[in-house]
């Protein structure tokens, strides 16, 4: 009962951290208490429902903090000793933060018996530079831009997300990036899917009411809170640099979403999906041809300005300078 109320109180500190660092830096701490709790017999059932944790979640954690390939460090020269600090590569991170904790590397017997069986494999590269939000260039040199495309559930507002995406896939067919498309997404499939494919840029099409998205779950429609979305994207390893919130209303969430994205696209008011369409197509478009989010989104409005001229317009959160791609 001990250990069980422990670990209770350790899946509360991950459910209440206030960010993704801070979620990240409770997950770690939690699974540290389960290397110890099953050294002592406890059962991964009994485990996981006193976290609140899936056991997938904290199996792929483990694989992700103990298989990291490590950068073999650069050779000496004459003029560098022992001690001195050595020069970093400009687009690779610096080798301290591809090592792992002391505390993390107790855990790596214990992960290795259950890496075999888990279903997911880490997609860490150790050539794939840490994303700076601050960067004016923020795609890595030689990396193809990955936009991940999601819609949800169409059937509340008989929405045509189809006919949107296939803007996307218009507009960048001739270029260098990389489009998937996630159809009738549940609000459990897009942190996965953000882990999976490490997209630059994520787009949502949905419908919204009330202050929620509509998403689906068992094959219906789901209207779910901005909060809780914003939760799901915000726990993502790698987050996107650019989110377009292709819906109405959407910059509630956008104001929140830009804590953790660097760049965010809303919509202060309603539209609709012709409406979205000539945003969508143009700003691809542009950002194709590697112009600014910022450039990139007023060759959009333009589009949008003429045939609908008194129509509030998009707005961007965060740096809207950066050349995302």
């Amino acid at each position: 009962m001990e250990e069980i109320t422990y670990l209770s109180n350790m899946g509360q500190l991950f459910h209440s951290a206030p960010g993704y660092r801070a979620m990240q830096d409770a997950l770690d701490a939690a699974l540290k208490a389960v290397q110890r709790h099953r050294a002592d017999g406890v059962s991964w059932p009994d485990i996981t429902r006193a976290l609140g944790i899936p056991q997938e979640e904290l199996r792929h954690r483990m694989q992700e903090t103990t298989e990291k390939p490590r950068p073999a460090p650069p050779p000496l020269t004459a003029t560098t000793r022992m001690g001195d600090h050595l020069p970093q590569h400009p687009l690779r991170p610096p080798t301290g933060r591809l090592r792992l904790p002391p505390s993390e590397l107790m855990n790596q017997a214990w992960s290795a018996s259950i890496s075999a069986h888990s279903p997911q494999n880490s997609t860490f590269s150790a050539d794939i530079p840490p994303q700076d939000h601050h960067a004016g260039l923020l795609s890595p040199a030689g990396a193809a831009p990955r936009v991940l495309f999601v819609s949800g559930d169409p059937r509340p507002g008989r929405n045509d997300f189809g006919a949107e995406a296939a803007c996307i896939r218009q507009a960048v067919a001739a270029s260098y990036m990389q489009l998937t498309e996630m159809a009738s997404v549940r609000l459990a499939e897009i942190c996965p899917a953000l882990d999976t494919h490490r997209p630059t840029n994520l787009h949502i099409a949905a419908h919204s009411s009330f202050g929620g998205i509509h998403l689906t779950q068992d094959s219906g429609d789901l209207c779910i809170a901005y909060e809780n979305l914003c939760a799901e994207i915000a726990r993502v390893r790698h987050p996107p640099l650019l989110a377009v919130l292709n819906f109405c209303g959407s910059t509630a969430l956008a104001n929140e979403m830009a804590l953790t994205v660097t760049t965010v696209i809303s919509w202060p008011h309603s539209m609709d999906d012709g409406q979205a369409r000539t945003f969508t197509r143009q700003l691809y478009q542009s950002l194709a041809v590697r112009r600014s989010v910022a450039d990139s989104c007023n060759d959009a409005e333009a589009e949008l300005r003429g045939p609908h001229p008194d129509l509030p317009l998009p707005l961007t959160h965060g740096d809207a300078t950066a050349y995302i791609f």
